[in-house]
């Protein structure tokens, strides 16, 4: 099958490659790429039925995913990058790297969830239902307040639009195929997660009530060189809500020393 995913390009120096969340697209990073492009080369991407990139006949499978991110590794010549994904794009960096031993150099696994609880399971089947009967209007109003707090949304009202159109953009049935498998989750994880030999980053907001800091310490602690933080006051998409701090963050991460 010809290879249609969307990707874009920015900056000079070791690749890094980003993978947004279910529902966004690749204009989820503009608020950070620039600032990661001055020192590397960022690798943005459309999954599936999300932005740039079409929808696709059939369901949906883990491996469809893993498949299309090692597709753009290989088209865009990569050895070995550092990879940063956030919700279900860290669902998919962490699958890939379970299937495909030293894909990555280091790990960002952003606001991840890992063992959801059953209420939480709940939740997210709610949303589906929601979003099967309202189609994306429906997606946007829930997950815009649940991403955002009031006070933030009043004092950052473009950044807001922006994340609505993403969302109100985002083809329905590509949205719900993906959905359905981020709540599934992978059959590999968490059994295999400990083979991740990988530097890995858990990182999370504090007030992150799907992707928890404590999923964040428990995934952290399941790989060999893993390790958690947590970015007080923030929720499920701090690149957005706080850019600057996002990136400090990720970037202290991908330019520590590690201990052979």
């Amino acid at each position: 099958m010809r290879h249609e995913t969307f990707a874009r390009v920015d900056g000079e120096g070791p690749p890094l490659v980003l993978i947004h969340g279910v529902g966004l697209d690749h204009t989820m990073w503009d608020l950070v790429a620039g600032r990661l492009a001055e020192q590397r080369t960022v690798i943005r991407y459309d999954m599936i039925g999300h932005g740039r990139t079409p929808n696709r006949p059939g369901n949906r499978r883990v491996e469809d995913f893993v498949a299309e991110l090692v597709q753009v590794l290989h088209t865009q010549g990569l050895n070995r990058p550092d990879v940063a994904g956030i919700s279900m794009g860290g669902m998919v960096a962490l699958a890939a790297a379970v299937r495909n031993t030293g894909l990555f150099r280091r790990m960002a696994l952003l606001n991840t969830v890992f063992e959801r609880t059953p209420q939480q399971i709940t939740a997210l089947l709610s949303r589906l239902a929601a979003a099967e009967a309202g189609g994306m209007a429906a997606v946007a109003d829930t997950a815009i307040d649940r991403w955002f707090d009031s006070p933030w949304q009043v004092e950052h009202p473009d950044r807001v639009l922006a994340v609505r159109a993403s969302l109100m953009a985002t083809d329905l049935a590509g949205y719900l195929k993906a959905y359905r498998l981020f709540i599934n989750g992978d059959p590999l994880v968490p059994a295999q997660v400990a083979q991740i030999q990988d530097p890995v980053l858990a990182m999370t907001g504090e007030l992150d009530v799907g992707s928890t800091p404590e999923m964040a310490t428990a995934l952290a602690g399941v790989v060999p060189n893993g390790q958690a933080r947590v970015l007080d006051g923030l929720h499920h998409l701090p690149p957005i809500e706080e850019p600057d701090v996002f990136a400090t963050a990720l970037t202290d991460f991908l330019e520590m020393e590690m201990t052979p």
